[in-house]
């Protein structure tokens, strides 16, 4: 907190470590979706899900964390 007010960090890094939940549901519901116009299941396709986080992981560890606020 900076001068006593409530500041939320726009660095790259925390930028992308919030759009992971958002993330993750969209597959989630794209995978089902899939299970229900294809012939593969959630139980075919569920390691997407692990390579969807393990690619926003890795993108999150490169970003820059120029401007980061400490919380």
């Amino acid at each position: 907190m900076a001068n006593g007010t409530n500041q939320r960090c726009r660095c790259a890094h925390c930028r992308l470590h919030a759009v992971m939940g958002p993330v993750i549901l969209i597959t989630v519901g794209v995978l089902f979706l899939f299970g229900e116009y294809t012939r593969f299941g959630f139980r075919d396709l569920w390691p997407i899900l692990l390579i969807v986080i393990g690619v926003v992981s890795v993108c999150q560890s490169m970003a820059s964390r120029e401007g980061h606020i400490e919380s």
